[in-house]
């Protein structure tokens, strides 16, 4: 799985859209759909915060898992 479809898989678990998740980051909207579709990575304190809401590592994040 690639860093996008681990965010979109995470944040669809919880419950979150893309809205609630960009205001949490305090990014836009289009930022996150952004990440989602592999088209650019968040800056390192936003991967940070991301592991910590999800409850994940940094390094689940990150790393690369084949499907």
């Amino acid at each position: 799985m690639t860093f996008g479809q681990k965010l979109q898989s995470l944040r669809q678990k919880s419950g979150m859209s893309q809205d609630a998740l960009a205001e949490k980051l305090n990014v836009s909207r289009q930022a996150v759909s952004r990440w989602e579709r592999d088209e650019t990575m968040p800056e390192a304190d936003k991967i940070v915060a991301l592991a910590d809401l999800f409850g994940v590592t940094t390094d689940y994040l990150l790393r690369q898992q084949k499907t």
